[in-house]
């Protein structure tokens, strides 16, 4: 009877672990890391769970706990983002020391924007290079592929995959960090995802993009986007935005955004000089003709509006925006029953997005059917899914003041995005005689910290 050896270890996985031991060890007793102890144990922690196939812990709330010492109890990610701006310094400070330090090593560290699990990747050859660009050059138009898409969550995440891989391949890619960065950017606006956190990624990827290329006009643009809705910092975006005006004044989609974003602030008439140049540059580019809209809505001119929609029939038919714009056009003339329908064809063509319901609801409170809007809205307020300032709409609608305010403070503190449309958005009228509007109204438009 013969005895059976003890397991051991595949010697190639030995192998492999040893290499990650000495890189990671390098790493941890460079100069890059060096001052860093914060950086040197959250390194190591990620490494560690991730070698140990634990991903299921590589997540914002678990390292929160077992990293920064936060209470499990009472750690909320939408109000604290220590996870991710350490998170986000650590991922520089390894970018950095693979540039300098560690442009040797055997392997090389990454942490992916948005991801807690770090990849260890083999030092690139320039055979490899060259095939890894090619690669990185083909997903990438497959991600854009996906972004002119209806972008519904579905879309994004399938764009965002894509970019991701791209990165994978080349990590310096300047269109695949601009495609990702807008990927990340329409989830948080969406709130497909957090959208603090998912504005952060997308900074953190067009800012990546733009020390590569600072002539990006596109990168420039989006950066406004969110300096603007998210980080509430008007200065910063309207120098970003005026970068990319410079640097592609033929570009539909950067005068487009500018335009959307001079329109926020009640600029109208900068606005529609920027909406009319990428009309012109573009016209069959429907988000300048949907800004149109909403402009000719803030200008009075309803019937100006309504001839924006009807251009758009043959661009976009059956489209729930277009629709939904119908009804936000009808409801402004003050045809409720008009609104009503369109509103509820919306919800028919984007079957459970939770916005369409909100519209109803609206439409049937102002006409006095609040019962009805309340049910409606029950199940959605439950889940927590929907934009809170949607939600104060709602209620300015429903002459629910209180609840309004209440709504309103719960999207500044969590980064709404729709915040920035507050100074010149209609749907609040019954408050601005409201004592606490000019004090919620400078809140919104305060920088934001962190």
């Amino acid at each position: 009877m013969t005895s059976h050896p003890p397991d051991h270890q595949d010697p190639l996985a030995a192998q492999a672990e040893g290499v990650l031991a000495g890189v990671l060890a390098g790493i941890e007793h460079s100069r890059a890391f060096k001052a860093s102890p914060r950086h040197r144990v959250l390194l190591r922690h990620l490494v560690e769970r991730a070698q140990a196939k634990d991903t299921a812990s590589l997540k914002e709330s678990v390292i929160a706990v077992e990293v920064f010492g936060r209470s499990a109890s009472g750690f909320d990610p939408r109000l604290d983002s220590i996870v991710r701006v350490e998170t986000r310094r650590l991922r520089g400070r390894l970018a950095r020391y693979f540039k300098s330090e560690g442009r040797d090593s055997a392997l090389r560290i990454e942490l992916p924007v948005g991801s807690y699990v770090p990849l260890m990747l083999p030092r690139t050859e320039p055979a490899y290079v060259i095939e890894s660009s090619r690669r990185a050059r083909d997903l990438v138009e497959r991600g854009q592929h996906f972004l002119r898409q209806r972008l519904s969550q579905q879309v994004l995440e399938q764009a965002l995959e894509r970019f991701n891989a791209a990165l994978c391949e080349s990590p310096d890619f300047v269109p695949a960090l601009v495609g990702a960065g807008r990927a990340w950017l329409n989830l948080a606006l969406g709130w497909y995802q957090a959208p603090l956190a998912a504005a952060d990624h997308a900074a953190e990827l067009l800012r990546q993009a733009l020390k590569l290329e600072p002539t990006h006009a596109e990168a420039h643009a989006l950066l406004g986007s969110i300096e603007h809705s998210f980080e509430r910092n008007w200065p910063a975006a309207q120098r970003s935005f005026r970068r990319a005006v410079a640097e592609a004044p033929g570009s539909a989609f950067v005068h487009s955004a500018y335009g959307r974003h001079l329109l926020f602030r009640g600029e109208l008439d900068t606005a529609e000089r920027h909406l009319l140049l990428a009309r012109q540059l573009d016209p069959h580019y429907v988000t300048t003709r949907m800004h149109m809209v909403n402009l000719r809505l803030l200008q009075g001119s309803f019937d100006d509006a309504q001839a924006e929609i009807d251009g758009m029939d043959d661009i976009a038919p059956d489209s729930m925006p277009l629709t939904g714009l119908r009804g936000l056009v009808a409801f402004m003339r003050g045809d409720m029953a008009a609104s009503l329908a369109h509103y509820q064809r919306a919800c028919g063509l984007a079957p459970g997005y939770p916005g369409c319901v909100a519209s109803v609801a609206g439409v049937l409170a102002a006409m006095g059917r609040q019962p009805e809007a309340d049910e409606m809205m029950a199940p959605i307020e439950a889940v927590g899914s929907l934009s809170p300032y949607v939600l104060a709409i709602v209620a300015a609608r429903s002459s629910r003041p209180d609840r309004a305010f209440e709504h309103l403070q719960r999207a500044i503190t969590l980064a709404d995005p729709n915040v920035a449309m507050l100074p010149a958005d209609p749907s609040f009228t019954p408050l601005w005689d409201d004592p606490r509007w000019p004090l919620l109204l400078a809140q919104a438009q305060t920088p934001r910290k962190g």
